[in-house]
């Protein structure tokens, strides 16, 4: 890696969001920023790729391709910081990484308005999800974010200056210990902008996971009881996990690596083995 090291910055929020600028200009002193990031917001839509996904006269969404070679244009327009995307994070990650030469060294995504927290959440948000989809195509990465729940005044640039810094800093810093020797990806998250962080935190994504559903009058409705018992005086989580750090004030970083990857259980071998000679349909 270079010493000023090639960074690609995307987000969720669209490429006119504040966080993705805070961040801009804080990892522009330690690096050569590119930013490809969506035009529009692409909240919470995971790992989604527009690849190969058209629209027809009627607005209906069908899959087709443009030639045999099984590529697909990626509307795109210029902007300030660099390209704005007509796709998802995880578009702009690909482009990003595979279009230009050289490549970047490693991808930054954020910052976020509202922390990303719990292991249920990382596939869902479109900002950890960059992170991920880069880690799978062999990149380092970190995702940032801030939390916002309570907080009732406006978040401009200046709001997200602090895990703007701090993730420069922590950058900064993985790079020249090299970390990401031994860790996929990052996921930083910052208390809200009127709180002042209590020190960092090396913690573990929460497992807890407390969603439920009602239908009453003939309409159907999501409750989500942790973002509820966060906006109140008590929590679920263990001591260690990122959601905890978060609500007792301090900053979470959470090293991990991309999931899915295939593992090796003993148990489930000898399962697999037995299932394979009791039937004869393989």
């Amino acid at each position: 890696m270079s010493d000023r090291p090639r960074i690609l910055l995307t987000n969720d929020d669209g490429i006119d969001a504040p966080g993705i600028r805070a961040l801009y200009d804080s990892l522009s002193e330690i690096g050569e920023v590119r930013v490809l990031a969506p035009a529009e917001n692409q909240s919470a839509v995971g790992r989604s790729l527009t690849y190969g996904r058209t629209a027809n006269d009627r607005g209906d969404i069908s899959l087709g391709f443009a030639d045999e070679a099984f590529a697909v244009p990626v509307p795109h327009e210029e902007h300030e910081l660099g390209y704005a995307i007509d796709g998802t994070p995880c578009d702009c990650v690909i482009v990003g990484l595979h279009a230009f030469d050289p490549a970047p060294d490693v991808v930054v995504s954020g910052c976020n308005p509202g922390a990303n927290l719990g292991a249920y959440v990382l596939s869902r948000s479109g900002t950890a999800s960059a992170a991920m989809e880069a880690a799978f195509l062999g990149t380092p990465a970190v995702a940032v974010s801030m939390d916002k729940l309570g907080y009732r005044g406006e978040l401009t640039v200046d709001s997200f200056e602090e895990p703007a810094t701090l993730a420069a800093d922590l950058l900064e810093y993985a790079i020249d210990r090299d970390v990401f020797s031994s860790v996929d990806y990052l996921n930083v998250n910052a208390p809200r902008p009127d709180v002042a962080a209590e020190g960092l935190e090396l913690t573990r994504p929460s497992e807890v996971y407390e969603m439920d559903a009602n239908f009453e009058n003939g309409a159907f409705s999501l409750h989500n009881r942790l973002w509820e018992q966060m906006a109140g005086d008590s929590i679920p989580d263990e001591p260690g996990t990122d959601r905890r750090a978060i609500k007792e004030g301090r900053i979470s970083l959470s090293p991990l690596e991309a999931p899915y990857r295939p593992t090796s259980h003993e148990a489930l071998e000898r399962f697999v083995d037995e299932y394979d000679g009791a039937v004869d349909r393989y």
